[in-house]
Protein backbone atom coordinates (compact mmCIF):
# COMPACT_ATOMS: atom_id res chain seq x y z
CA UNK A 1 0.00 0.00 0.00
CA UNK A 2 3.07 2.39 0.48
CA UNK A 3 3.76 2.08 -3.29
CA UNK A 4 0.46 2.62 -4.40
CA UNK A 5 -0.06 5.70 -1.78
CA UNK A 6 3.57 7.17 -3.00
CA UNK A 7 3.36 6.78 -6.54
CA UNK A 8 -0.45 8.62 -6.37
CA UNK A 9 -0.63 10.93 -3.80
CA UNK A 10 2.90 11.33 -2.21
CA UNK A 11 6.14 10.52 -2.68
CA UNK A 12 7.27 10.84 1.17
CA UNK A 13 4.13 9.14 2.14
CA UNK A 14 4.64 5.73 4.73
CA UNK A 15 1.41 3.12 4.98
CA UNK A 16 1.09 2.46 9.04
CA UNK A 17 -1.85 0.12 9.22
CA UNK A 18 -4.68 -1.26 7.12
CA UNK A 19 -7.92 -2.98 8.13
CA UNK A 20 -10.84 -4.15 6.84
CA UNK A 21 -13.75 -2.24 7.88
CA UNK A 22 -16.87 -3.80 9.00
CA UNK A 23 -19.40 -2.06 6.67
CA UNK A 24 -19.43 -2.61 3.03
CA UNK A 25 -21.50 -6.08 1.83
CA UNK A 26 -21.41 -4.82 -2.16
CA UNK A 27 -18.21 -2.73 -1.68
CA UNK A 28 -14.68 -3.25 0.06
CA UNK A 29 -14.27 -0.48 2.63
CA UNK A 30 -10.36 -0.53 3.67
CA UNK A 31 -9.38 1.77 6.26
CA UNK A 32 -5.84 2.96 5.95
CA UNK A 33 -3.15 5.00 7.97
CA UNK A 34 0.09 6.68 6.42
CA UNK A 35 2.50 9.03 7.80
CA UNK A 36 4.96 11.43 6.47
CA UNK A 37 8.44 11.79 7.97
CA UNK A 38 7.64 14.86 9.68
CA UNK A 39 5.20 13.03 11.85
CA UNK A 40 2.13 14.06 10.64
CA UNK A 41 -0.58 11.48 10.45
CA UNK A 42 -3.34 10.98 7.42
CA UNK A 43 -6.26 8.76 7.37
CA UNK A 44 -8.07 7.42 4.46
CA UNK A 45 -10.13 5.04 2.71
CA UNK A 46 -9.85 2.66 0.00
CA UNK A 47 -13.04 1.62 -2.01
CA UNK A 48 -12.60 -1.35 -3.70
CA UNK A 49 -14.80 -3.33 -5.90
CA UNK A 50 -16.20 -6.66 -4.46
CA UNK A 51 -15.96 -8.45 -7.68
CA UNK A 52 -19.51 -10.23 -7.27
CA UNK A 53 -21.99 -9.53 -5.12
CA UNK A 54 -25.20 -7.35 -4.59
CA UNK A 55 -23.83 -4.51 -6.50
CA UNK A 56 -21.53 -6.11 -8.99
CA UNK A 57 -23.17 -4.00 -11.89
CA UNK A 58 -22.62 -0.62 -10.49
CA UNK A 59 -19.38 1.05 -11.05
CA UNK A 60 -16.93 2.70 -8.73
CA UNK A 61 -15.86 4.88 -11.80
CA UNK A 62 -19.72 6.79 -11.42
CA UNK A 63 -19.22 7.06 -7.69
CA UNK A 64 -15.64 8.63 -7.76
CA UNK A 65 -16.79 11.38 -10.10
CA UNK A 66 -20.10 12.01 -8.55
CA UNK A 67 -18.20 12.50 -5.19
CA UNK A 68 -16.00 14.83 -6.50
CA UNK A 69 -18.50 16.67 -8.11
CA UNK A 70 -20.36 16.95 -4.86
CA UNK A 71 -17.46 18.11 -2.99
CA UNK A 72 -17.11 21.44 -5.68
CA UNK A 73 -20.12 22.45 -4.88
CA UNK A 74 -19.96 22.04 -0.80
CA UNK A 75 -21.89 19.02 -0.08
CA UNK A 76 -20.51 17.19 2.75
CA UNK A 77 -18.87 14.22 1.19
CA UNK A 78 -15.13 12.96 1.69
CA UNK A 79 -12.45 14.26 -0.49
CA UNK A 80 -11.35 11.52 -3.27
CA UNK A 81 -7.97 11.45 -4.39
CA UNK A 82 -7.27 9.08 -7.12
CA UNK A 83 -8.43 6.01 -8.78
CA UNK A 84 -7.69 2.85 -10.75
CA UNK A 85 -10.40 1.49 -12.46
CA UNK A 86 -9.02 -0.84 -15.31
CA UNK A 87 -5.40 -1.95 -14.81
CA UNK A 88 -5.51 -2.24 -11.01
CA UNK A 89 -2.23 -2.59 -8.86
CA UNK A 90 -4.80 -3.95 -6.33
CA UNK A 91 -6.63 -6.62 -8.07
CA UNK A 92 -10.03 -4.79 -8.32
CA UNK A 93 -11.17 -1.50 -9.29
CA UNK A 94 -10.39 0.83 -6.30
CA UNK A 95 -10.37 4.38 -5.43
CA UNK A 96 -8.94 6.64 -2.16
CA UNK A 97 -10.99 8.85 -0.38
CA UNK A 98 -10.49 11.21 2.76
CA UNK A 99 -11.39 9.37 5.89
CA UNK A 100 -14.06 11.50 8.04
CA UNK A 101 -14.93 11.57 11.32
CA UNK A 102 -18.76 10.52 12.54
CA UNK A 103 -20.94 7.65 13.76
CA UNK A 104 -23.51 6.23 10.96
CA UNK A 105 -26.99 7.97 11.66
CA UNK A 106 -28.89 4.68 11.56
CA UNK A 107 -26.54 3.33 14.86
CA UNK A 108 -26.98 6.20 16.83
CA UNK A 109 -31.04 5.51 17.69
CA UNK A 110 -30.10 2.16 19.19
CA UNK A 111 -15.65 -0.06 -18.18
CA UNK A 112 -16.29 3.42 -17.49
CA UNK A 113 -19.82 4.39 -17.66
CA UNK A 114 -20.97 7.41 -19.49
CA UNK A 115 -21.74 10.70 -17.64
CA UNK A 116 -25.51 10.37 -15.96
CA UNK A 117 -27.88 10.86 -18.73
CA UNK A 118 -30.43 13.42 -18.30
CA UNK A 119 -34.21 11.92 -19.79
CA UNK A 120 -36.72 13.93 -20.40
CA UNK A 121 -38.93 13.94 -17.56
CA UNK A 122 -39.17 12.19 -14.38
CA UNK A 123 -41.80 9.59 -15.45
CA UNK A 124 -39.33 8.60 -18.50
CA UNK A 125 -36.05 8.62 -15.48
CA UNK A 126 -38.08 6.23 -13.46
CA UNK A 127 -39.09 3.91 -16.24
CA UNK A 128 -35.66 3.75 -17.57
CA UNK A 129 -34.27 3.13 -14.15
CA UNK A 130 -36.73 0.35 -13.32
CA UNK A 131 -35.57 -0.97 -16.68
CA UNK A 132 -32.03 -1.31 -15.49
CA UNK A 133 -33.09 -3.72 -12.50
CA UNK A 134 -35.38 -5.74 -14.53
CA UNK A 135 -32.22 -6.68 -16.57
CA UNK A 136 -30.17 -7.12 -13.99
CA UNK A 137 -32.81 -9.40 -12.46
CA UNK A 138 -33.04 -11.26 -15.36
CA UNK A 139 -29.42 -11.55 -15.96
CA UNK A 140 -28.30 -12.34 -11.94
CA UNK A 141 -31.38 -14.47 -11.34
CA UNK A 142 -30.39 -17.86 -9.76
CA UNK A 143 -34.17 -19.04 -11.06
CA UNK A 144 -36.90 -17.37 -11.10
CA UNK A 145 -38.56 -15.17 -7.95
CA UNK A 146 -42.48 -15.02 -9.26
CA UNK A 147 -43.25 -12.30 -7.21
CA UNK A 148 -40.02 -9.98 -7.35
CA UNK A 149 -41.08 -10.18 -11.29
CA UNK A 150 -43.97 -9.55 -11.18
CA UNK A 151 -43.61 -6.76 -8.45
CA UNK A 152 -41.36 -5.03 -11.11
CA UNK A 153 -43.96 -5.10 -13.68
CA UNK A 154 -46.67 -3.43 -12.13
CA UNK A 155 -44.26 -0.66 -11.22
CA UNK A 156 -43.56 -0.33 -15.15
CA UNK A 157 -46.84 0.01 -15.46
CA UNK A 158 -47.30 2.23 -12.46
CA UNK A 159 -44.87 5.02 -12.94
CA UNK A 160 -45.95 8.23 -11.38
CA UNK A 161 -46.67 10.49 -14.35
CA UNK A 162 -45.74 13.96 -12.28
CA UNK A 163 -44.28 16.47 -14.07
CA UNK A 164 -40.91 17.67 -13.24
CA UNK A 165 -37.46 17.92 -14.04
CA UNK A 166 -35.19 15.13 -13.41
CA UNK A 167 -32.90 15.59 -10.21
CA UNK A 168 -29.43 14.09 -9.22
CA UNK A 169 -30.25 10.86 -7.19
CA UNK A 170 -28.09 9.62 -4.47
CA UNK A 171 -29.33 6.25 -5.18
CA UNK A 172 -29.03 5.06 -1.69
CA UNK A 173 -30.40 7.27 0.38
CA UNK A 174 -30.42 6.68 4.14
CA UNK A 175 -29.08 6.44 7.70
CA UNK A 176 -27.15 3.96 7.15
CA UNK A 177 -24.80 5.79 4.86
CA UNK A 178 -25.07 9.58 6.94
CA UNK A 179 -22.38 10.18 8.96
CA UNK A 180 -22.59 12.51 11.78
CA UNK A 181 -20.73 14.23 14.69
CA UNK A 182 -22.70 15.46 17.23
CA UNK A 183 -25.32 17.97 15.62
CA UNK A 184 -23.09 17.80 12.10
CA UNK A 185 -23.50 15.83 9.27
CA UNK A 186 -20.20 14.92 8.37
CA UNK A 187 -20.24 12.71 5.35
CA UNK A 188 -22.75 11.40 2.85
CA UNK A 189 -21.83 7.82 1.68
CA UNK A 190 -21.77 5.10 -1.43
CA UNK A 191 -22.76 7.04 -4.52
CA UNK A 192 -22.41 4.31 -7.06
CA UNK A 193 -26.18 4.44 -7.53
CA UNK A 194 -26.43 7.60 -8.30
CA UNK A 195 -28.59 8.65 -11.21
CA UNK A 196 -31.06 11.21 -12.21
CA UNK A 197 -34.90 10.46 -11.73
CA UNK A 198 -38.03 11.63 -9.32
CA UNK A 199 -36.83 13.25 -6.14
CA UNK A 200 -39.34 10.80 -4.36
CA UNK A 201 -37.49 8.25 -5.28
CA UNK A 202 -34.33 9.09 -3.04
CA UNK A 203 -37.01 9.96 -0.44
CA UNK A 204 -38.76 6.41 -0.70
CA UNK A 205 -35.51 4.92 -0.69
CA UNK A 206 -35.03 6.66 2.97
CA UNK A 207 -38.28 5.62 4.33
CA UNK A 208 -37.34 1.93 3.11
CA UNK A 209 -33.89 2.35 5.08
CA UNK A 210 -35.61 3.71 8.48
CA UNK A 211 -35.60 0.37 9.81
CA UNK A 212 -35.99 -0.54 13.88
CA UNK A 213 -33.91 1.20 15.53
CA UNK A 214 -32.89 3.84 13.25
CA UNK A 215 -35.00 6.58 12.54
CA UNK A 216 -38.64 7.71 12.64
CA UNK A 217 -39.60 7.53 8.88
CA UNK A 218 -42.80 10.03 9.55
CA UNK A 219 -39.67 12.25 10.99
CA UNK A 220 -37.84 11.98 7.86
CA UNK A 221 -40.60 12.65 5.62
CA UNK A 222 -41.46 16.00 7.89
CA UNK A 223 -38.01 16.82 7.45
CA UNK A 224 -37.82 16.74 3.77
CA UNK A 225 -40.78 18.79 3.62
CA UNK A 226 -39.79 21.51 5.73
CA UNK A 227 -37.12 21.72 3.07
CA UNK A 228 -38.46 21.54 -0.16
CA UNK A 229 -42.34 21.39 0.11
CA UNK A 230 -45.44 18.71 0.56
CA UNK A 231 -45.19 15.07 -0.26
CA UNK A 232 -47.44 13.61 -2.83
CA UNK A 233 -48.00 10.54 -0.07
CA UNK A 234 -49.24 8.43 -2.92
CA UNK A 235 -46.51 8.45 -5.14
CA UNK A 236 -44.33 8.10 -1.97
CA UNK A 237 -45.62 4.97 -1.14
CA UNK A 238 -44.98 4.10 -5.10
CA UNK A 239 -40.81 4.89 -4.30
CA UNK A 240 -41.30 3.30 -1.15
CA UNK A 241 -42.57 -0.04 -3.35
CA UNK A 242 -39.70 0.15 -5.94
CA UNK A 243 -37.31 0.64 -3.13
CA UNK A 244 -38.43 -2.87 -1.81
CA UNK A 245 -38.22 -4.21 -5.45
CA UNK A 246 -34.65 -2.99 -5.95
CA UNK A 247 -33.56 -4.14 -2.93
CA UNK A 248 -34.53 -7.45 -3.43
CA UNK A 249 -32.68 -7.20 -7.12
CA UNK A 250 -29.69 -6.65 -5.43
CA UNK A 251 -29.79 -9.28 -2.51
CA UNK A 252 -31.31 -12.10 -5.65
CA UNK A 253 -27.46 -11.23 -6.90
CA UNK A 254 -26.15 -11.65 -3.72
CA UNK A 255 -27.41 -15.20 -3.87
CA UNK A 256 -26.20 -15.68 -7.20
CA UNK A 257 -22.62 -14.55 -6.24
CA UNK A 258 -23.10 -16.88 -3.20
CA UNK A 259 -23.49 -19.74 -5.26
CA UNK A 260 -20.54 -18.70 -7.68
CA UNK A 261 -18.35 -18.88 -4.32
CA UNK A 262 -17.53 -14.72 -5.12
CA UNK A 263 -19.99 -13.90 -1.54
CA UNK A 264 -19.79 -15.83 1.58
CA UNK A 265 -22.95 -16.68 4.34
CA UNK A 266 -24.20 -13.34 4.94
CA UNK A 267 -25.47 -12.84 1.40
CA UNK A 268 -27.47 -16.28 1.15
CA UNK A 269 -29.22 -15.51 4.57
CA UNK A 270 -30.12 -11.72 3.56
CA UNK A 271 -31.20 -13.10 0.37
CA UNK A 272 -34.25 -14.89 2.20
CA UNK A 273 -34.39 -12.77 4.54
CA UNK A 274 -34.32 -9.33 3.21
CA UNK A 275 -35.58 -10.61 0.02
CA UNK A 276 -39.09 -12.06 1.61
CA UNK A 277 -39.61 -9.04 3.92
CA UNK A 278 -39.24 -6.56 1.33
CA UNK A 279 -41.70 -8.64 -1.42
CA UNK A 280 -44.12 -8.78 1.46
CA UNK A 281 -43.63 -5.06 2.67
CA UNK A 282 -44.26 -4.27 -0.91
CA UNK A 283 -47.45 -5.81 -1.58
CA UNK A 284 -48.76 -4.07 1.58
CA UNK A 285 -48.08 -0.66 0.31
CA UNK A 286 -49.42 -1.50 -3.23
CA UNK A 287 -52.55 -3.08 -1.84
CA UNK A 288 -52.06 -6.55 -2.87
CA UNK A 289 -53.88 -9.37 -0.82
CA UNK A 290 -54.25 -12.70 -1.06
CA UNK A 291 -57.55 -14.85 -0.64
CA UNK A 292 -57.58 -16.69 2.32
CA UNK A 293 -59.00 -19.55 0.22
CA UNK A 294 -56.08 -19.68 -1.69
CA UNK A 295 -54.23 -23.09 -1.57
CA UNK A 296 -50.71 -22.88 -0.63
CA UNK A 297 -48.03 -23.07 -3.00
CA UNK A 298 -43.88 -23.61 -2.65
CA UNK A 299 -42.22 -22.19 -4.73
CA UNK A 300 -38.16 -22.93 -4.82
CA UNK A 301 -36.37 -20.45 -2.54
CA UNK A 302 -32.27 -20.01 -3.48
CA UNK A 303 -30.33 -20.82 -2.10
CA UNK A 304 -31.72 -24.11 -1.76
CA UNK A 305 -30.88 -26.50 1.76
CA UNK A 306 -28.07 -28.08 -0.87
CA UNK A 307 -26.88 -24.93 -1.96
CA UNK A 308 -26.86 -23.56 1.13
CA UNK A 309 -24.98 -26.51 2.88
CA UNK A 310 -22.38 -26.79 -0.28
CA UNK A 311 -22.08 -23.02 0.30
CA UNK A 312 -21.57 -23.13 3.97
CA UNK A 313 -19.13 -26.30 3.53
CA UNK A 314 -17.31 -23.90 1.20
CA UNK A 315 -17.04 -20.67 3.29
CA UNK A 316 -15.73 -22.89 6.06
CA UNK A 317 -13.01 -24.91 4.22
CA UNK A 318 -12.11 -21.40 2.55
CA UNK A 319 -12.18 -18.62 5.17
CA UNK A 320 -12.37 -19.96 8.19
CA UNK A 321 -10.25 -23.11 8.68
CA UNK A 322 -7.13 -20.99 7.49
CA UNK A 323 -8.26 -18.40 9.99
CA UNK A 324 -7.89 -20.84 12.99
CA UNK A 325 -4.48 -21.21 14.61
CA UNK A 326 -5.55 -24.38 17.00
CA UNK A 327 -5.34 -28.04 15.12
CA UNK A 328 -8.11 -29.86 16.81
CA UNK A 329 -10.62 -26.93 16.26
CA UNK A 330 -8.92 -27.08 12.24
CA UNK A 331 -9.83 -30.47 11.75
CA UNK A 332 -13.38 -30.55 13.39
CA UNK A 333 -14.15 -27.27 11.54
CA UNK A 334 -13.15 -29.76 8.48
CA UNK A 335 -15.28 -32.30 9.47
CA UNK A 336 -18.06 -29.31 9.66
CA UNK A 337 -17.31 -29.04 6.28
CA UNK A 338 -17.43 -32.51 4.95
CA UNK A 339 -20.69 -33.21 7.27
CA UNK A 340 -22.59 -29.93 5.21
CA UNK A 341 -21.40 -31.26 1.90
CA UNK A 342 -22.38 -35.02 2.73
CA UNK A 343 -26.27 -32.99 3.45
CA UNK A 344 -26.04 -31.03 0.23
CA UNK A 345 -25.34 -34.74 -1.94
CA UNK A 346 -28.29 -36.00 0.07
CA UNK A 347 -30.95 -33.13 0.07
CA UNK A 348 -30.78 -33.07 -4.04
CA UNK A 349 -32.01 -29.34 -5.54
CA UNK A 350 -35.78 -28.30 -4.77
CA UNK A 351 -37.87 -27.68 -7.78
CA UNK A 352 -40.30 -24.61 -7.42
CA UNK A 353 -44.31 -25.27 -8.60
CA UNK A 354 -43.96 -23.74 -11.97
CA UNK A 355 -41.81 -20.58 -10.99
CA UNK A 356 -40.95 -19.47 -14.33
CA UNK A 357 -44.63 -20.46 -15.87
CA UNK A 358 -45.84 -18.21 -12.97
CA UNK A 359 -44.21 -15.49 -13.21
CA UNK A 360 -44.49 -15.48 -16.90
CA UNK A 361 -48.04 -15.44 -16.67
CA UNK A 362 -48.32 -12.74 -13.60
CA UNK A 363 -46.58 -10.58 -15.56
CA UNK A 364 -48.62 -10.93 -18.56
CA UNK A 365 -51.37 -9.88 -16.51
CA UNK A 366 -49.93 -7.04 -14.60
CA UNK A 367 -48.40 -5.03 -18.10
CA UNK A 368 -52.31 -5.85 -19.99
CA UNK A 369 -53.91 -5.10 -17.22
CA UNK A 370 -56.01 -8.34 -17.03
CA UNK A 371 -58.64 -9.52 -15.08
CA UNK A 372 -56.93 -12.80 -13.89
CA UNK A 373 -54.22 -10.37 -11.83
CA UNK A 374 -56.01 -10.47 -8.70
CA UNK A 375 -55.91 -14.49 -8.41
CA UNK A 376 -52.29 -14.56 -9.84
CA UNK A 377 -51.44 -11.92 -7.11
CA UNK A 378 -53.44 -14.06 -4.29
CA UNK A 379 -50.97 -17.24 -5.45
CA UNK A 380 -48.11 -15.12 -5.66
CA UNK A 381 -48.63 -14.21 -1.96
CA UNK A 382 -49.79 -17.58 -1.11
CA UNK A 383 -46.07 -18.76 -2.23
CA UNK A 384 -45.14 -16.17 -0.30
CA UNK A 385 -46.66 -16.72 3.20
CA UNK A 386 -45.07 -20.36 2.77
CA UNK A 387 -41.66 -19.65 2.02
CA UNK A 388 -41.84 -17.44 5.40
CA UNK A 389 -42.53 -20.20 7.77
CA UNK A 390 -39.16 -22.01 6.23
CA UNK A 391 -36.85 -19.35 7.21
CA UNK A 392 -37.94 -18.37 11.00
CA UNK A 393 -34.06 -18.90 12.20
CA UNK A 394 -33.09 -16.09 10.12
CA UNK A 395 -35.95 -14.06 11.12
CA UNK A 396 -35.05 -14.37 14.57
CA UNK A 397 -31.15 -13.75 13.62
CA UNK A 398 -32.09 -10.49 11.62
CA UNK A 399 -34.84 -9.10 14.40
CA UNK A 400 -33.83 -6.10 16.33
CA UNK A 401 -32.69 -6.29 19.84
CA UNK A 402 -34.05 -4.29 22.38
Amino acid sequence: MTDVLRARLDPLLECAAVERGPMGNAQEVWFVDASSPGGAERQFVLRRSAGGGALEDSELGLEFAVLGALAERGFPVPRVYFSELDESSLGRPYFVMDRVPGTPLGHISSADRAPVARPEGVAAATRGELARWERVYLRRRPGPVPLLGTLLAWLDVHVPGHDGAPRLLWGDAGPHNILVDGPRITGLLDWELAHVGDPLEDLGAAVWACLPGTLDPDEVVAGYEREAGPVDRERLRYFEAFACATRSVMVVAGVDAFLKGEAGPPAAALGQHLLLANLERAATLIGWARDPGEPPTRPALRPDASETAAGVARYLRERVVPAVSDPRARRELRTAAALLDTVALRAGPELGDGDLALEDAATKAERERSPARAKLRSRLLAGLAAQQTMITPLDDLYRPRG
